[in-house]
């Protein structure tokens, strides 16, 4: 009887460390992907800054040509949804 109760002890401690070490190394990936979605996160969010700079500028220096290509851009949007 005292065989039986420690080799079931034996298995229920190597079962539940292998799901402590499951846990870990799920945590760990979960973690690392976190880690690059908040880097990719702000790498976007730089590019969009950068692009509205660009943008401003564009428009500061050419504003005749900024103001047609809006009106060029709001007509083929109007002519796209009218259907």
């Amino acid at each position: 009887m005292a065989d039986t109760k420690r080799s079931t002890d034996n298995t229920i401690d190597r079962m539940s460390q292998s799901a402590h070490d499951v846990v870990d190394k799920a945590a760990n990936v979960a973690g690392s992907y976190a880690e690059r979605f908040s880097e990719k996160g702000e790498q976007l969010m730089q590019m969009h800054e950068d692009w509205i700079g660009t943008a401003r500028d564009y428009v500061r220096e050419n504003p005749i040509q900024a103001l047609g290509i809006a009106v060029a851009a709001g007509y083929l949007l109007h002519m796209i949804t009218r259907r």
